[in-house]
């Protein structure tokens, strides 16, 4: 039987042996730290370099940083590795945890699953908050040893009482999802917790709950203002979600030029669904009557290369088929229908049915055409939009509310 969540007991030595939190930084240290943080590299490095060959964590950490991010020298991860793991063997807890980072992203090192969790685990036994949480989340993910999930709850919890707001969003989520006693009260308690220490991704998770009613009265006001913080610190779902409040006009004024912009700052954030609306705006005219096709099928070009929303995928299918914005091109539109099919879209398995019945842009084919429709039929088909409404918030969070199956 598999042993999970037990380390050597040389490791467990090697913790033993060196105090988790060192001694305080002699001044001298220190200033050069701070020094060397705001930028005067040729000052400072070399009295940092002094210490950490002596053998002080603090200085050999910040060497790791240095040569990691190429703060006033060119990025080397070897070299980062290098003084990560000195202070990681002289029981730094946080070098620890940078050095399994180094491991699980393959910097300096070849990425190796199993050293990422020796090092996350030794961070983590020494009580190191963020340590608790990259070995959580490295089990969270499937990768590593594979422990029971109430132990990669318990650590996110150990966590996210010491503060870490990414850990506080994460215990919130597994709350959510019914791994947590009373799951609905400790996941509102959490999301508030991260949220209050300006987390992008709680504030959004709060505007979503109020938005839609989940676990507390509905409340677009509220929504609104959750959104908009979690905008503000930068969030790209909640960029996106703002917009779509902006766009529907709900706990705010609609306004289309600020939902542009949102959802523009959102798509620099790689959020698929804000260019796709981008797209529909443009395709259809909805800030002022005037449609740019062309314009419209650069965005949602855009958010079906993402290639994990299968409603934009299947509507470039749709734009590729009637040459809208785009030189008709039945080959293409296949394959895009095919692609978004693949993701369960039945609307795109109606559309693959008829380029099959019709042999458009694949070969007549009656079997095939069938086998498309009957699948489809196992999946609910949104019936066709001719002229694009404006949308419901819920559309827009889902990424529905525009035009999915061909007529």
């Amino acid at each position: 039987m598999r042993q999970a969540w037990l380390w050597p007991a040389v490791v467990a030595a090697t913790i033993a042996a060196a105090p988790a939190w060192a001694a305080a930084d002699p001044p001298e240290l220190t200033n050069a730290i701070r020094t060397l943080d705001a930028g005067d590299v040729r000052a400072a490095l070399p009295v940092v370099q002094r210490y950490a060959l002596n053998g002080v964590n603090s200085a050999q950490n910040e060497l790791g940083w240095v040569y990691e991010t190429g703060h006033g020298v060119p990025v080397d991860y070897r070299e980062a590795v290098k003084w990560y793991r000195l202070s990681a063997l002289n029981g730094g807890a946080s070098d620890q945890n940078n050095l399994g980072r180094m491991y699980e992203s393959g910097l300096g090192v070849l990425k190796n699953y199993t050293e990422a969790e020796k090092w996350y685990g030794l961070s983590a036994l020494q009580g190191f908050p963020m340590g608790q949480f990259d070995l959580a989340f490295l089990h969270d993910r499937g990768l590593g040893t594979m422990p029971p999930f109430d132990q990669t709850v318990a650590l996110y919890k150990k966590a996210a009482d010491q503060g870490l707001a990414i850990a506080q969003y994460q215990y919130a989520l597994c709350a959510k999802n019914g791994h947590v006693a009373n799951g609905e009260a400790v996941a509102l308690d959490y999301l508030g917790r991260a949220a209050g220490q300006g987390y992008g991704p709680a504030l959004d998770a709060l505007g979503r709950d109020h938005e839609l009613g989940h676990g507390m009265p509905q409340n677009h006001l509220l929504a609104f203002e959750f959104y908009r913080r979690g905008a503000e610190a930068g969030d790209g779902s909640a960029m996106s979600h703002l917009a779509a409040l902006y766009e529907a006009g709900r706990g705010v004024a609609r306004n289309y030029p600020e939902a542009i912009r949102w959802y523009r700052r959102a798509v620099d954030r790689n959020i698929p669904q804000a260019a796709y609306r981008l797209g529909i705006i443009a395709e259809f005219g909805l800030v002022d009557g005037v449609r740019n096709a062309a314009e419209g099928f650069k965005w949602v070009r855009t958010a079906a290369d993402a290639g994990n929303l299968p409603e934009a995928q299947n509507h470039l299918g749709l734009m590729y088929a009637e040459g809208r914005g785009v030189a008709p091109d039945a080959t293409e539109a296949a394959r895009w229908f095919r692609r978004a099919a693949a993701q369960n879209s039945a609307a795109a398995m109606e559309n693959l049915a008829l380029a099959y019945k019709n042999g458009i842009g694949v070969p007549v084919d009656p079997a095939e055409a069938r086998r498309w429709h009957e699948l489809a039929g196992t999946h609910t088909v949104a019936p066709p939009t001719p002229v694009l409404p404006t949308p419901t918030v819920a559309d827009l969070l889902s990424g529905t509310g525009a035009p999915s199956a061909r007529p």
